[in-house]
């Protein structure tokens, strides 16, 4: 018995995730293991769960004072059997001593060496930070430390540890462990966005700190590969090549020996860097840089960007909502009119009638080829039509449901495609009433316009966020994993998009705005007014000085087949994405090979639109 319970032990210790040393009968997901382990060998699981019970009840948490319970918490502490822990640490370094949280010293081997008395070569209570857990001992890395550090580093340092702890559980992040963590409530403490994309960013932090620490770039991207070609972790090969881009583009910006730490976007990141954590920021790490700045980064693993991507009745309320200090109420009247989703279904049930009515007898000619075509292209849509004298009544009382709706859409789009695109003429107009009674009143326009600037960030690349600086953020630049090394948003890039003019308001006035001598609004209102709403082809171009047009973005709305509620798609063109890559928006300046891309960008782009 004793061999067995050894070899089980072994197998579990074996199994778990990288970096934990022990099994820890806290951790849901160590005691899961150990489970499927068990189950393997054959043992019944009523005995499986006795004993896992009896493991939670010998390591029963003493209970602690409520305030604590949230220095554990802030700390990463977790209940050990005898002690309180870090979750992948093999030791114990605190005790509860009457509900208290009281620091213990780790064994002392007696092999110690005698260092300088500059140096901390053992745990020392003395000068353990409670707050942020950390000594200048660190029993994994027993390397010594010089305990001469400035209180405000320590802090620093130990806000780093547990932020970096996150970062790198997010990059390494299983989906097993999800439905594990669902199970329990999930992750606290670990920023927006999907597992995927949190994977992706952590990929960032991670390989900007392997390069700090010596590593090449093969030596990064082997090792974020490895993680990625586990199947059961959300990284991906895309996003782990968008993070190599993303990194040679920060290494080449700022400078990998300018930097100082990095962190992200944690409780515990923005402690260490000294950010206001309820400053509200778009900014997916930050960087402290040596000379003292810390510079928020958003990252995109792309240049394709989306600055609104959702359901167009939900994305059309949050516009709304942000222009209507921005223009006359009549104005904003008008707007919500024509952003209206009921306007949209009343002309989308009038398109089916005038299809229908042009039709005629042709309608049921097309349904009877239809039901006896063998191939069956429509699939199970086919059975709506088995009773035609009800679907052409809810035709002509705008009663079509859904399932109707998509049958008819797929029978024209087999056998008369000019009549199925007109069903989507609802969606066209829709987009083409929004930008009428955007482009009708100057401040409906440039309200559009500067939320537009804001999503892309503009006014925080420039500095113009008052709230960002005063929130601890001395720089933001927006770095796109494009390939081949990445490609940056920042004040220079802007300039060179806006021209001359610009350039003059920003050397003459940007010292005072950021120091909040003067309101940016004059500012912010000449960048809008150099943008232009074309509603013939949705796009959003920025006018140059020089009267070229750059088409940056576009808005459309788009379903994802008839029938369906449209989304609002406020989107980046090619010319955005390899502008960046080019290192300017005058394509005089970029080679034949950079327009030859652009060119097919525009192609793809315009049957994916189609």
């Amino acid at each position: 018995m004793s061999l067995i319970v050894d070899s089980i032990f072994t197998e579990w210790r074996a199994s778990l995730p990288e970096g934990s040393i022990c099994p820890n009968t806290k951790n849901g997901y160590h005691l899961f293991l150990l489970k499927e382990i068990c189950l393997k060998r054959g043992i019944s699981e009523n005995i499986i769960n006795s004993v896992i019970l009896a493991l939670e009840v010998d390591d029963k948490e003493p209970p602690l004072d409520d305030k604590e319970k949230d220095r554990a918490k802030k700390m990463g502490l977790v209940w050990k059997g005898k002690g309180y822990g870090k979750e992948n640490d093999d030791f114990i370094s605190f005790k509860n001593v009457d509900g208290k949280l009281k620091p213990v010293e780790p064994k002392k081997t007696g092999k110690e060496k005698k260092t300088d008395t500059k140096i901390s070569p053992t745990f020392d209570p003395k000068t353990y930070d409670a707050e942020t857990g950390t000594s200048p001992y660190d029993p994994k890395n027993p390397k010594p430390q010089v305990s001469a550090a400035s209180d405000e580093d320590a802090q620093d340092e130990g806000g780093q540890g547990v932020d970096q702890e996150k970062i790198d559980t997010s990059l390494e992040y299983t989906k097993t462990q999800y439905n594990i963590d669902k199970q329990t409530g999930g992750r606290e403490g670990i920023g927006l966005g999907t597992n995927k994309s949190r994977a992706g960013e952590a990929a960032v932090h991670k390989g900007l700190r392997m390069m700090m620490d010596g590593k090449s770039l093969d030596e990064i991207n082997s090792h974020l590969m490895d993680i990625a070609n586990d199947s059961d972790t959300y990284l991906n090969k895309g996003w782990v090549n968008a993070a190599m881009s993303t990194i040679q583009a920060v290494d080449r910006e700022i400078g990998i020996k300018n930097i100082k730490f990095v962190s992200g976007d944690t409780p515990e990141g923005r402690t260490s860097v000294k950010v206001d954590t309820d400053l509200e920021t778009s900014s997916d790490m930050f960087i402290r840089t040596n000379d003292g700045r810390t510079i928020g980064v958003s990252l995109k693993d792309s240049g394709d960007v989306f600055l609104a991507n959702k359901g167009w009745p939900k994305q059309s309320a949050i516009l709304l909502d942000e222009l209507e200090s921005q223009m006359d109420t009549a104005v904003h009247g008008q707007l919500s009119k024509a952003m209206s989703i009921d306007n949209f279904k009343q002309k989308r049930s009038l398109e089916f009638r005038n299809v229908l009515n042009q039709m005629g007898g042709d309608f049921d000619l097309m349904v009877q080829r239809l039901q006896n075509d063998p191939s069956n292209p429509i699939g199970d849509y086919v059975n709506e039509f088995n009773d035609l004298p009800k679907l052409k009544n809810a035709i002509n009382t705008d009663s079509l449901s859904i399932p109707q709706m998509k049958a008819i859409a797929r029978m024209l789009a087999v056998y008369d495609k000019e009549k199925e695109q007109k069903l989507r003429n609802p969606e066209k107009e829709m987009v083409k009433d929004t930008f009428d009674v955007l482009n009708s009143s100057i401040e409906a326009k440039r309200g559009m316009n500067k939320w537009i600037l804001r999503n892309m960030h503009v006014f925080d690349a420039l500095g113009l966020n008052k709230e960002i600086k005063d929130g601890g953020v001395d720089e933001f630049i927006t770095v796109f994993g494009t390939k081949p090394k990445g490609s940056v948003m920042k004040e220079d890039s802007i300039r060179d998009l806006f021209g001359s003019e610009v350039t003059r308001m920003l050397t003459e006035n940007l010292n005072e705005i950021r120091n909040g001598n003067m309101e940016p609004e004059e500012l912010e209102n000449y960048m809008a007014d150099k943008m232009e709403l074309d509603h013939e082809t949705g796009r959003i171009s920025f006018l140059h000085e020089n009267n070229l047009k750059y088409p940056l973005f576009y808005l459309a709305g788009r379903s994802r087949g008839i029938g369906e509620s449209p989304a609002m798609e406020i989107h980046s063109t090619p010319m955005f994405e390899r502008s960046l890559e080019a290192g300017t928006f005058n394509t005089d300046n970029w080679s034949e090979e950079q327009l030859n891309r652009l060119n097919n960008d525009f192609r793809e782009m315009t049957k994916r639109n189609k």
